[in-house]
This record gives structure tokens, C-alpha cells and sequence, in this order.
């Protein structure tokens, strides 16, 4: 849906009495050498820069009545290579030279696109393949040679076996009686690979491909009528020639086999085809024709199959076409006189829509005709189009009106100055041609038509307005006001302007009033094709798309890789070289927000994928459509979540409910968009919301869609939102359906008619959270008959069956749930049986207890129950073994408080807990039994409570005698020592006890010596001094001492070995440690980047990672915990294993020092002062080791830092600084000198 637009035509004429006899390009330099020839016939060749301006002239050594076969630039050699038909081959670069001819005469003569083979065809017919130094690679007779591909013909689906109509036989003899002209073609395709020959052969035109070494590959299929023109299509898929019929021409293509490949038939005015040159992308065909009134260049395209004449250009004696290698869209037209520079550009057919009443049309030219199609009414694919319009004459320029509705549009003929009104309704009807006349002024290029009797043109001598009055009276203006040539036009319908561009990016209004050309806007380069648009306090945005896809909003670049845009009031729609389609805000966003690049990982509503390369046809002004159009030239029409999310905001604010709902409907959008956009206007306008949607189903729809999220939070968040899937808020909204609901439910029930919205409050119901199952059952109950069996299908096609079945029973209403039982699968043998057994049932709370029960509901059954124990206390039995089964030991207590059998529950209680090893608690539930005090006392002993448990068992009203008191303490003192609570367990043993010996034993075990001796002398039991509390001595001073010697040898090894690691360089380490085998090699299935660095310890830079990747990086991070705890010798982890095993030995030294300094009083009681001294001595020498390297230990740690690759290194602080780095390991608490005895040596 493209036409091609002239962006600038520049005429190059010949010095005065030259004629032009070939022509070539350097692309490099941007010249362009032409070959002419003077009426003294002296060959010259004249050279001319970017500005077509002459800067060098030079001699050639042939006449220039000479037939020239070929002229080339050949850029490696810089020089230009000129071969005419008597055979000599002479180079002009620095200097002019013959550098060989051929005897026989050149016949063709064509360079390899990559200009390392010159092709000739001799006049003898041979075929010479020479390399860029003119050495001959191979040669042989043009046809001779066996094909590498040999098609082979059954006969099936020929034209012999096809019946042809009447007249065939005519039209054979006629093409069989057709002169052949003997002329020689040779063309390349696009990669050098192969090259094919046409020539005559036995009266037929015949066509040859050749490999790059000159093997005969394959013989195209003859086709009778075969002309000479020949270009080989740079993609390579196709082979270009012309056919000549007895009522037509006709473009065929072959493929590389030789078989035939389709065709287009020429105007049927071509008399005959000259020539066929491809540009260099393979999008445009150009033909060289004469059309009886003289010869044109016709530009053709394809798209869908179909080939459309998008351009004919017109000269004087036209010869032939260049195309510029590099820029397709630029081609030089040679003329007799001179040659012709045109640069084209594929614009939008399609009309810049501002109006709601506008047609959104398209104008698609093919030759002499326009297909028309009103996207607003239909969308027709093409080739085939809603209207087809013949303007008679070949259409050169399309453009729609900037003013109304913007459904009418002009057209510029071919003759450059013909222009023809068409007008069109904004319905299917046909446009109906209005007017047509002549421009007075000069030759155009590109029109606009700008208001009814005013149309503006772009030609040679710029900008001119012309006004057409109802007289037919044609006056013609000029804009000046621009100092540089101007290369488009546009119509700007959004803001009811034509504005024109010039070659330095600047955009101009075309002003009626001054007649001038007012700056309007700045682009920061030219652009291909741009828009512009109000925004309000910003003023007007333009909107540029430049010849290498980048996308300008005025002077800001919003995207490098545009390939198509489409300009709406409210947003601006564009697709990227990326395959995405790119939605942004028309405000200030459009200005200064960010436009982030096409990420994956973004998720965001201003976006989506596109086929690739997709392009905008048309994005509906007032609907949510974007029509785009493939590259197989088919449409498709999609509807963007941007878009339709937009208009779903318009109607909510328009407060257009059900034009919401139902866009939500059909585009699958979350309803919970209908209440979060706005909730508090929703809320307030929810009769309104019901008046307007006015139908059940779509109600049930909203309500059952609720959910408790803002969907504007996480799903919907706007065009404007580029959060990461990761970064986006969860969005929840505890309590919005539940709210909604009971908001919705009166406002249902109150309207006229309310049964027929009876669905729609059970369905609020149903999506409570929790579901109100009870409440909709009662409403259900209060139903007439009718109404009662609809509605509770309803609420069985809402809830399952069974939980309905239990809700009914759980309302203790038999009858409801013998109604719902019946809608169910269930068996009747089964559930009449069980709800007579509960109506026979005589106790009306007995029957609850059953059902509450059945239903699981244990705490209500244990009420019913209780209720009906007051009614019947034989039912105790029953009570007691449901309070034990379901453990409802609290609850019973609460109901049965003032019950006598209340002592009975809390001894339960107690007796479970106690089975739970709850002790604490079962002494509690015991004393609250007032009846267990003996299970009490136990499990306060239990408890290591023995102050409780021998208060309570020595008072006098707890029936424990001496013996059981007695026992009671032993067993109080086991369990204490059983736990290493020596000195509680001593303590009851002295209190309640005369077991003395065993008292000072346990004592002496809790390093409580001076209590040991003092309970020894109280209890006058002295020889326990010297059986019991003096070994305990000397083996506590043996082990300490033991003890000490061990935390001082290893406190002195570890800092030996933490110095050597600090002062050991890390290049050192990795020599020292070798392979670490902290890395883990993945597996061939994982893929990642190979990124190791120093002590690498994880894999780096992870692109995709799977299930059992996953699952193995897991085990790898586990693995390096455990070498990290393990510290292996040489490793990075090392360090921090030893600073944190030093830290462990400072908090035993810690430890020791009340246990050294009690020790060495009890020594020094006794007279051990040797004993004591020594002690002392051993471990102040460890404290003092620990006092002098505790500080430098851990100041001076180095962490483990994970680098930006992933890798773990070993670092100082300072380098850590910044970087993600495990923390250091705190200072603990240092030993001090208030253990040591100052008067022990």
C-alpha cells in the first residue's frame, strides 16, 4: 500500500553540440562519468561531482561514431574501463590507455557486480571471461557446452496439450514471422556466481546461463516472440526479458534452471521494449519503452503477485537507465542531451486521518489507474481494491485532502502538469472526478491540495499555489521564502496545514494568506516522509522518518530503526527494523520521556511483536485497528492491547459502560480494568453502570472476572510504563471483589424487574472471598417454586454440587438439602436414608451436633453437643470422647465452665499436653482440675520447676507422706542432673534430703568448689574434703590445664598460617592452589559464556538456564558453602576460615576465666599455691597471645567480592568498596586481667 514519490529530479545538460553516448557512476566519490562525443566525432569523457557540477574533461582514443558495448567504473582500480564494438578495451583514470582489443569485435560486454570479471561476447560468438587485469580465464564457442541442468519434458501441462482458444494459430504465425534483432545481452546475477547470454540462435532468440568460470549451466526455456532486453534480478531469483505478442508485451522471468516463471503484460500502448535494469535492492523494475508517443521509463513493483506501474518517467530521446549501486531509490536517466537524476521514495498510500467522518482511505497508483479502497468500510486485500479509478493518462503523484474530512484527493499526472480533483463521501461510495486542469506554472513533481479551489506543487522552480475559481480561472503563485531546495510535500490534516520539507530537514508551512514558505519546525536531517500534530502547551510536534529509518519528533531521535510510522491525535504508532510495533503518547512524554529500546524482558502494553518486516498501512483514528501489511504485500488487521486499552479509558470517562465492557469482551481484556481505572467513580456510578449494560450475562461476566489485584498496577500500567516483569508491583487489593460485590448486590435488587438479575446476585454472591454459599441459599429459599429450581441450577452451575449439598445441610433447613440432593449425581439409596436418620433425630441440638459433625465442623458440633449434655447427662461418655478425638480441650472448657464434670475436662487437658511433653502447661491444667495434684507434682519435676513441685507436694493438704516427699526429691534431682543442672539438682538434694556425699559430688561436678566445702563443714562431714572435692580439684586443674595448652597451640598455628596468607601475593596463591575446584564445569546441554577469572568460584554470565541448570547451580553454591566452611589450604575461602576459627578459640579463652581464677582460689585454700601459680601462668600466656594479634587479625581482614562477571576474587577493603562482598567477620569481645590473682607469682 506504497507509491513511489519523486523527492528530487535534477536535469544535467550536455555542453553545446555533445551527445551522450554512456554513462557510469563511482559511488564512492558520488560522480558520474559520462561518455559523449562532439561534431568533430572526438570521443570525451566528462566528469561530474555531487552537485552534477563539471570538473573534468579528457580525451578517448576511438571515434565516437564508435558503438560503445560498455562503460564501468571499476573501483579497486580507480579507473573507468570503456569497451566499443571494433574490439579495443581502453582505461581513463589517471591516464587514458588502450589495454588490449579483441580481432573479432566486442558483440557484449558486462563487469561482474563485484568487479573482478569482465564478460564478452565476441563478434564471432565466443565467450571470454577475463579477470580485472584483462587475463583471459576461459573461452569457448557462445553455443557450445553441455548443460549442467537438463530439463526434461513429459508433456504434461504444455502448451501443445492445452487448448488455446481461436486465433492461436494466427498469433504463432505472426511470432514465428517476427524479425529478431541480432543484438547481444549479457547480465550478472547479484553475487557474481553466474551470468546469462541472450542471443539468436537459428532465427530464435535464445538465453544462456553461464557459471562464474564459464560452464554452461542451463538453456532457458524458448519462448517464441522473445525480445533482446535482459537483467538478471540482483536477489538472483529471477531472470528478466521481454516477450513480444501479436496483441501485447510482456515482461517474463525465468529461473536459473531455464524454466519460465511467470509474467506481466506492458501497457498496451508499448511498442517496443529497449531495455529492463533492476535497482539494487530487487524492488523495482525498470522498463525502458516506446509508447508510441515517444520512449519512457516505466517503474515497477510487485507486491501479492501483482506488478504495479508505480512511475513513468518522461523525457526527451531517452536511451537508457543507471541505477546507483548503493542507493536504491536514486536513478540516472540517459537522454541524447543529457541525463536526468531522480530520487524516489516509497511514501504511504494511504491518507493522514484527522477527522472521525474521514474514510481512511488509500490510494495505491498502477499506471493509469488508482485503486481506492476506504479502510473505514473495507478492508480488500490486494492487488484487488474496493473502487479502481482511471485517470487515462499515468498517475505521477497522489495526495489527499488537507482539509474537511480528508476523504478527497488529487492526482498529478505524468505530463507533470495535468491535476485531477476527486471528491468522495466518507461511505463506500466511488470518488467521482470533480475537476481536472493544467498547471500554469512549471513542470511538478509532488502536489498538494490544500483547501477546495487551492492546490499546491513542487517542481523545478520550487513551491508554487495555484487557485482554481468557479470560472475555471487557473492562477498560479510562487512561495519563496526558502533557501534551499525543497523535496516534499505533505498534507497535515491534524493540524489543517501543507507543509514542506527541505533538503536540510527543515519543515515549512505553506502559508495562503503571505504566500510564503514560514518556518514551521526543524528536523535534525531530511526526511522521507513526516507528519505533524498538536500537542497542546507543547505546540506542534513533526514527526520525521529519514531514508535510513530513524525517527525524529522534531529535534529529538525517538527510534534508529523505524521502517514505518502512522501519526494518530492521540498516540504515534511506528514499527522497528525489530519486528515490534512501538505505541507512544502523544504529550510530553513524546518530548522528553524515555523510549526505551526493544527489550524481551520488558513487559509493557506499548509494544508487541510484528511478523518481520511488517509495515503500518493504517491506525484507526477513532477505533482500536492497526492495519498492517506484510511483506507478501497481504493485509492483516490486529488490534493492539495499546490501542483498545485506549479507547476502553475514553468510554470509562465518557462513563460509556457497556461500549467498556464490551470492548473488554471481545479483545480479552481483564474486566478488573472496568472498576480499578477509576475506582471511586465506578462505585459511585454502579446504577448507572447496571442501567447501561442492562443484560445478566454480561453482568455474571464482570463480577465472576473480579479478582483482588489492580490490574492498572500490574497488567495495564500504560503506554508510558516500561517496568520489567520482575520490578512490577504485585498489585494486590485485599477485599476489592468482596467490596464490589456487596456494593453491586442492593443496587441489583433494587431495580424494577429485579428477578431477572437473580443470576447476577448469586453469582456476587459466589465471588465473595469467602463464596457466601449460606447466604445464597437462603435467598434461594425465600423463592417462589419457579424461581426457586432456576435459581438453584444457577448456583449448582456457580459452586460444586457437593459443597452446595454441604452448605444446605450446614443451614440445619433438611428439606433445602434434600432439593439440592437431587440435582446432584448422588444416589438416592444413599442420601434419603441419611436425612430421615437425622429427622428422626428427637433433640433438635443433637441433630446439629450430627450434622456440624458430619460437615466437620467440630467446634460448633462440640456446642450443640454440650447443649444437649444439659438436656440428657447421660451423654457425658459421648462429650468426653469427642472433646479427646478433636482435641477440643479449650473450647470445652469455655462451654462447660459451670458444669460439674468441668475438673474431668481440664484433667484431659492436662493429659494430653503431658503426652505432648508440654509439662509446663500440664501442671497447669492439672491444678485447674484441682483434683490431680500428684500428676502435677510430676510434671512440674518434669518441668525442672522442682521449687514448685516440692512446694506443692510438702504442703499439707497434698497427701504426700515423707517417703513420697523423699522420692519426689531424688526424682526432682535426677531430671536435673540429667540436664547438667548440678547445682540445682545439689540444692534439692541438701533441702529434702540427708544425701549429703551425693549433694558435695554434684557440686564438685558444677566446679562449685567453695559451696562443695562449705555444705562439707556444715554438714560436718569433713573427710568429703579429701574423698570427693580434692580429687575433683586435681582433675579439674589437669583437664583446664590440658585444655588451654590446646586453644594456645592452635591459636599460635592459625595466625602463623594467617600471616603467610596475607603477605602471600594472589598470583602466588593460584600457583600454590593450582585448578580450583570451586568451578564446576556445566554441561554440553547448559548454555554460557566461557568467563573465568582469578578464584572464580560460580559460572559466569548464564544466558538461559533450565530445569536440571537450575538444579545443578544449586548444588554448585551449596557445594561452595561447604568449602568455605572447610577453608581448603590455598583456596580464596582460607582466609576467612581462619579469622573465623580464631574467633571461636577467643570465645573459649572467654570462657575460662572465671573457671581459672574460682579454681585457683579453691587451690590456694587448700595450700596448692604451686598448683594455682602454674595454672595461672599457662593461661596468661594464652590471654596475652590473644590480647597482642586479636586487633590485627580481624582490622585487617580481606573479603570475597563478586565481580561484574559473576566471579568470586579475594579483595581488600578498599578495592571491595562499591562491589557486592560478603561481610567482614565482627571483633569479638577480648579476655581482660580481672581472672588473674595479682599475689600469685
Amino acid at each position: 500500500m506504497r507509491n513511489l514519490s519523486i523527492l528530487g529530479e535534477t536535469a544535467v545538460e550536455l555542453p553545446d553540440n555533445h551527445r551522450l553516448l554512456e554513462l557510469c557512476v563511482d559511488v564512492t566519490e558520488e560522480r558520474v562519468f559520462v561518455l559523449c562525443g562532439d561534431d568533430s566525432a572526438t570521443a570525451r569523457m566528462l566528469t561530474y561531482d555531487n552537485q552534477y557540477t563539471l570538473t573534468d574533461e579528457c580525451e578517448l582514443p576511438f571515434s565516437a561514431s564508435e558503438q560503445i558495448m560498455s562503460m564501468h567504473y571499476v573501483m579497486e582500480r580507480e579507473h573507468v574501463v570503456v569497451a566499443v564494438a571494433s574490439g579495443d578495451i581502453c582505461t581513463a583514470g589517471s591516464g587514458v590507455e588502450v589495454v588490449g582489443t579483441v580481432d573479432a569485435g566486442i558483440a557484449a560486454c558486462r563487469w561482474s557486480p563485484d568487479d573482478e570479471i569482465l564478460a564478452l561476447v565476441t563478434g564471432e560468438a565466443r565467450v571470454l571471461l577475463m579477470t580485472a587485469d584483462f587475463d583471459v580465464l576461459c573461452e569457448h564457442a557462445l553455443d557450445e557446452g553441455q548443460e549442467e541442468s537438463v530439463m526434461v519434458n513429459v508433456g504434461w501441462g504444455t502448451r501443445e496439450t492445452q487448448y488455446q482458444g481461436r486465433g492461436v494459430q494466427q498469433e504463432d504465425e505472426q511470432l514465428a514471422q517476427h524479425e529478431q534483432s541480432p543484438e547481444i545481452q549479457v547480465s550478472w546475477r547479484g553475487d557474481g556466481q553466474f551470468l546469462a547470454v541472450s542471443f539468436v540462435r537459428a532465427g530464435m532468440r535464445e538465453i544462456r546461463v553461464f557459471s562464474r568460470d564459464g560452464q554452461l549451466h542451463s538453456v532457458c526455456e524458448a519462448v517464441a516472440g522473445l525480445e533482446h532486453t535482459l537483467a538478471w534480478k540482483p536477489s538472483g531469483r529471477l531472470i528478466a526479458a521481454t516477450e513480444k505478442r501479436a496483441h501485447r508485451h510482456e515482461v517474463v522471468f525465468f529461473e536459473r534452471n531455464g524454466l519460465r516463471h511467470g509474467e506481466f503484460a506492458l501497457h498496451a500502448d508499448t511498442q517496443r521494449a529497449l531495455a529492463l535494469s533492476w535497482n539494487s535492492e530487487s524492488s523495482v523494475l525498470a522498463a525502458v519503452v516506446d509508447a508510441g508517443a515517444g520512449v519512457c521509463v516505466q517503474l515497477w513493483a510487485d507486491r501479492n503477485y501483482h506488478w504495479y506501474m508505480k512511475q513513468e518517467l518522461r523525457g526527451a530521446d531517452i536511451r537508457r537507465v543507471v541505477w546507483d549501486p548503493e542507493d536504491p531509490m536514486h536513478v540516472l536517466v540517459v537522454c541524447a542531451a543529457g541525463f536526468t537524476s531522480v530520487r524516489l521514495h516509497s511514501v504511504p498510500a494511504v491518507a493522514h486521518v484527522a477527522s472521525t467522518e474521514s474514510n481512511a482511505a488509500s490510494c495505491v497508483v498502477d499506471g493509469a489507474q488508482v485503486l481506492h479502497t476506504p479502510f473505514a468500510h473495507a478492508n480488500v486485500p490486494p492487488p484487488m481494491s474496493l473502487h479502481t479509478l482511471d485517470a487515462r493518462v499515468p498517475v505521477r503523484h497522489v495526495s489527499f485532502a488537507a482539509f474537511g474530512a480528508g476523504n478527497g484527493f488529487a492526482l498529478l499526472l505524468a505530463d507533470r502538469r495535468t491535476v485531477v480533483l476527486y471528491a468522495c463521501d466518507s461511505g463506500r461510495s466511488c470518488p467521482q472526478e470533480i475537476r481536472r486542469f493544467v498547471l500554469p506554472g512549471s513542470d511538478a513533481r509532488q502536489i498538494a491540495w490544500l483547501e477546495s479551489g487551492v492546490v499546491v506543487s513542487l517542481g523545478a522552480s520550487g513551491v508554487e499555489i495555484t487557485r482554481i475559481d468557479d470560472g475555471d480561472e487557473v492562477v498560479t503563485r510562487s512561495c519563496p521564502g526558502c533557501d534551499s531546495p525543497v523535496v516534499l510535500l505533505s498534507a497535515a490534516p491534524h493540524v489543517g496545514r501543507v507543509l514542506a520539507e527541505d533538503s536540510c530537514g527543515r519543515v515549512f508551512n505553506v502559508s495562503l494568506a503571505t504566500e510564503r514558505l514560514e518556518l514551521y519546525a526543524e528536523l535534525p536531517a531530511q526526511c522521507v516522509e513526516f507528519d505533524a500534530v498538536d500537542c497542546g502547551d507543547l505546540g506542534v510536534v513533526v514527526v520525521g522518518r529519514t531514508a535510513r529509518n530513524q525517527l525524529y519528533a522534531n529535534a529529538r531521535l525517538l527510534s534508529p530503526a523505524c521502517s514505518s510510522f502512522y501519526l494518530r491525535k492521540d498516540v504515534l504508532v511506528f514499527t522497528t527494523t525489530t519486528h515490534y510495533v512501538r505505541f507512544v503518547a502523544i504529550n510530553k512524554g513524546l518530548i522528553t520521556g524515555d523510549i526505551p529500546a526493544d527489550d524481551e524482558a520488558v513487559v509493557s502494553e506499548a509494544r508487541r511483536r510484528v511478523e518481520r518486516g511488517s509495515t503500518i498501512v493504517l491506525a484507526s483514528p477513532t477505533g482500536d485497528a492497526v492495519v498492517f501489511q506484510m511483506p507478501r504485500g497481504n493485509l492483516e488487521t490486529v488490534r493492539p492491547r495499546a490501542l483498545v486499552l485506549a479507547a476502553v479509558r475514553q468510554a470509562l470517562d465518557a462513563r460509556q459502560y457497556r461500549e467498556a465492557l464490551m470492548a473488554c469482551r471481545v479483545n480479552r481484556i481483564d474486566m478488573n480494568m472496568l472498576y480499578d481505572y477509576a475506582p471511586a467513580a465506578f462505585m459511585g456510578d454502579l446504577a448507572e453502570f447496571v442501567a447501561q449494560v442492562n443484560e445478566a450475562d454480561l453482568l455474571n461476566l464482570f463480577v465472576s472476572s473480579l479478582r483482588d489485584e489492580d490490574v492498572t498496577q500490574t497488567m495495564y500500567t500504560g503506554i508510558q510504563s516500561q517496568l520489567a516483569a520482575e520490578d512490577r508491583p504485585d498489585g494486590a487489593k485485599p477485599g476489592k471483589t468482596t467490596a464490589v460485590c456487596r456494593a453491586l448486590r442492593p443496587v441489583l435488587q433494587s431495580v424494577a424487574d429485579a428477578s431477572r438479575f437473580m443470576p447476577t446476585v448469586l453469582t456476587t454472591l459466589m465471588c465473595e472471598k469467602p463464596p457466601a454459599i449460606d447466604a445464597a441459599l437462603q435467598i434461594i429459599a425465600a423463592l417462589g417454586q419457579d424461581q426457586r429450581d432456576a435459581a438453584l441450577t444457577y448456583l449448582l452451575f456457580l459452586s460444586d454440587v457437593n459443597t452446595v449439598y454441604d452448605a444446605a445441610l450446614g443451614l440445619y433447613d433438611l428439606p433445602l438439602a434434600l432439593l439440592v440432593a437431587q440435582r446432584s449425581q448422588r444416589d438416592p439409596r444413599e442420601y434419603l436414608p441419611a436425612l430421615g436418620e437425622l429427622n428422626a433425630l428427637p433433640s433438635e441440638e443433637y441433630r446439629r451436633f450430627r450434622i456440624d459433625s458430619q460437615l466437620g465442623r467440630h467446634e460448633s458440633a462440640l456446642g450443640h453437643l454440650c447443649a444437649a449434655l444439659r438436656e440428657d447427662a447421660d451423654r457425658w461418655t459421648e462429650v468426653a470422647g469427642f472433646i479427646q478425638q478433636h482435641r477440643l480441650f479449650r473450647q470445652g472448657a469455655e462451654l462447660l465452665a459451670d458444669h460439674k464434670r468441668i475438673g474431668d475436662v481440664y484433667v484431659m487437658y492436662g493429659d494430653a499436653l503431658a503426652a505432648d511433653k508440654e509439662w509446663g502447661q500440664a501442671a497447669a491444667a492439672y491444678l485447674l482440675s484441682q483434683k490431680a495434684v500428684a500428676q502435677a507434682v510430676d510434671a512440674f519435676v518434669q518441668n525442672k520447676e522442682w521449687r514448685s513441685a516440692m512446694s506443692l507436694a510438702s504442703a499439707a493438704d497434698s497427701g504426700f507422706g515423707p517417703q513420697a516427699v523423699y522420692d519426689t526429691a531424688r526424682q526432682a534431682s535426677t531430671v536435673l542432673e540429667d540436664h547438667h543442672m548440678f547445682g540445682d539438682a545439689a540444692a534439692v538434694l541438701l533441702e529434702y534430703t540427708e544425701e549429703t556425699e551425693d549433694a558435695v559430688m554434684l557440686l564438685v561436678r558444677a566446679a562449685h568448689w567453695a559451696e562443695a566445702v562449705r555444705c562439707s563443714h556444715a554438714r560436718e562431714r569433713s573427710d568429703l574434703i579429701e574423698t570427693t572435692v580434692q580429687p575433683g580439684m586435681d582433675a579439674a586443674c589437669e583437664s583446664l590445664e590440658e585444655d588451654i595448652g590446646e586453644i594456645g597451640e592452635g591459636f599460635a598455628a592459625k595466625v602463623e598460617r594467617l600471616r603467610a596468607v596475607r603477605l602471600t601475593p594472589l598470583s602466588q596463591m593460584t600457583e600454590m592452589a593450582g585448578v580450583d575446584d570451586s568451578v564446576d564445569v556445566m554441561p554440553d546441554t547448559a548454555s554460557m559464556a566461557s568467563q573465568f577469572s582469578t578464584f572464580t568460584a560460580t559460572l559466569t554470565d548464564i544466558s538461559k538456564i533450565t530445569g536440571s541448570t537450575a538444579r545443578r547451580l544449586s548444588k554448585t553454591k551449596r557445594k561452595a558453602e561447604r568449602k568455605r566452611v572447610r577453608g581448603k589450604k590455598g583456596s580464596v575461602f582460607e582466609e576467612s576460615y581462619l579469622v573465623d576459627s580464631l574467633s571461636k578459640l577467643i570465645a573459649r579463652v572467654r570462657v575460662h576465666q572465671d573457671a581459672v581464677r574460682n579454681l585457683n582460689l579453691a587451690l590456694l585454700q587448700f595450700g596448692r599455691a604451686a598448683a594455682a601459680a602454674r595454672l595461672q601462668r599457662v593461661f596468661a600466656a594464652v590471654v596475652e597471645a590473644v590480647l597482642r594479634d586479636g586487633d590485627w587479625v580481624f582490622d585487617h581482614q580481606r573479603v570475597l567480592v563478586q565481580g561484574d562477571a559473576g566471579q568470586i576474587d579475594l579483595v581488600d577493603d578498599v578495592t571491595a568498596e562499591g562491589l557486592p562482598a560478603t561481610p567482614r567477620l565482627p571483633k569479638p569481645v577480648l579476655p581482660t586481667d580481672a581472672w588473674r590473682i595479682s599475689a600469685l607469682p
